[in-house]
């Protein structure tokens, strides 16, 4: 194992974390602005925003 791979496993859990957080940050928004949203299709469009993203990402 790298040296690089041993900082990559160290922090996984913590860019997990903030995924988790970055969700759950947009949910509540998208709480607030609209109280009888449907959570599964909100939850399902900031996923696939956060998804778009990396991909953008990947090919910088």
């Amino acid at each position: 194992m790298t040296a690089l791979d041993k900082e990559i496993e160290q922090i996984k859990g913590d860019i997990y974390s903030d995924v988790l957080t970055l969700v759950d940050k947009y949910m509540s928004i998208t709480g607030w602005d609209v109280p009888e949203n449907d959570e599964l299709e909100a939850k399902k469009r900031i996923v696939e925003i956060i998804k778009q993203a990396v991909n953008e990402i990947e090919v910088e």
